[in-house]
């Protein structure tokens, strides 16, 4: 009896371990983030002139990881520009990451809460930023690998 039981035990665990994996495989790993990102600029029509939301709405198996906004003195423009990269190394500069770089509408938000996030963050791209960018239109996107 001792023996069934083991037996049905490891039947079952298996069966288990198959439903787990098959759950958790829905999202499939990204192994070349150039195409990945490259695909959303090839489809730019479809967010240009709308919230940058959508985009990450749609970026389901990567999102950025870090993000370093260009900043300038127009009070009519103050955020042209913001840089995003999906690698995690230290520093935001290095490597040949691939880069994605998304134009905003201008408009005159003030930027000191997202030049204090990034700073404080690192240019990790935190829910802070996040939310601080998600509302923001998009005019352009530009994908390249450094």
């Amino acid at each position: 009896m001792p023996v069934s039981i083991k037996l049905l035990f490891s039947i079952f665990l298996f069966f288990l371990n198959g439903f787990v994996k098959s759950q958790t495989s829905g999202k499939k790993a990204v192994t070349d983030t150039l195409s990945y990102a490259k695909k959303f600029e090839i489809n730019k029509e479809k967010y240009i002139g709308k919230p940058f939301s959508l985009l990450l709405k749609d970026m389901t198996q990567m999102q950025p990881k870090k993000a370093k906004s260009e900043f300038r003195e127009d009070m009519n423009n103050p955020l042209p520009s913001t840089s995003f990269s999906f690698s995690d190394k230290k520093d935001i500069n290095s490597g040949s990451d691939v880069i994605m770089i998304i134009k905003w509408k201008a408009d005159d938000t003030a930027t000191t809460p997202l030049e204090f996030f990034e700073q404080e963050h690192n240019y990790q791209f935190t829910p802070n930023e996040k939310n601080f960018l998600e509302k923001k239109i998009v005019m352009d996107i530009t994908v390249y690998k450094r």
